[in-house]
């Protein structure tokens, strides 16, 4: 967990100063420029991740695979999936007076700050949320929630846990200043606004015997749907 969000912040702030030494930006807007490739750099911190998790099960002499749960045929992962994506709809209605709340009918910053190129849009689509859901909830299902179980001793407790930390993560992704700091309400949004969805996932995870795949897919069709409406501006 540290090393995702050492490398949200080590990443964003490379990006930063490369954009200062090529003269696009000054030092005041860096961060904020350097924030309109957070979907695209997002690939290094899933990469780092994923690095993490090799060393852990070579470590460990198990597979990526026994993180995943049981066994599920294609069928039965694709209809869990669905399943996920429609227990998921509260979480989004919630979500959804969340942005309100913090911003009403204005494009969330972390989408309004998002300008690359053409191709970035290409690989933020086709690449980055596959890598994120290799990454993303096997570090916070198949290994730190397993953890931190065996240690606290209670299930309810752990999961929790895991959603607070998971949801935490998100205060870093991107980070954005604003009036010459970093803006903190923004941060605090992030963490709020993705907590309905991190909690609505690990309880699923719980009722589908601890099988990590039907989540991941219907993950990836949820961030790969946001990734295209960033990427055709329809956003708003």
């Amino acid at each position: 967990m540290p090393t995702r969000i050492g490398l949200w912040v080590g990443v964003q702030l490379v990006v930063a100063g490369l954009l200062i030494l090529s003269g696009a930006t000054v030092a005041g807007h860096a961060l904020n420029a350097a924030a309109a490739w957070w979907m695209i750099y997002a690939v290094v911190v899933d990469l780092g991740t994923l690095g993490v998790i090799y060393w852990l099960v070579r470590r460990q002499g198990i597979s990526y695979r026994s993180l995943l749960g049981p066994p599920a045929a294609a069928w039965q992962v694709a209809l869990g999936a669905l399943g996920v994506l429609a227990a998921t709809v509260p979480a989004v209605a919630c979500g959804a007076e969340i942005n309100k709340a913090f911003y009403g009918d204005a494009t969330l910053p972390m989408f309004a700050v998002v300008d690359v190129p053409t191709w970035a849009s290409v690989f933020g689509v086709l690449v980055v949320p596959v890598l994120t859901e290799l990454a993303e909830p096997v570090a916070y299902l198949g290994i730190l929630l397993p953890w931190l179980e065996r240690r606290i001793g209670r299930s309810w407790l752990a999961a929790t846990a895991v959603v607070i930390i998971w949801a935490a993560e998100h205060a870093f992704a991107p980070l954005l200043t604003e009036d010459g700091g970093i803006d903190l309400v923004f941060a605090g949004y992030r963490v709020v606004s993705v907590l309905p969805f991190l909690a609505a996932w690990t309880a699923l995870y719980y009722a589908f015997g601890r099988r990590l795949l039907p989540i991941m897919v219907a993950r990836w069709v949820f961030n790969g749907g946001s990734a295209v409406a960033v990427a055709l501006n329809l956003v708003g």
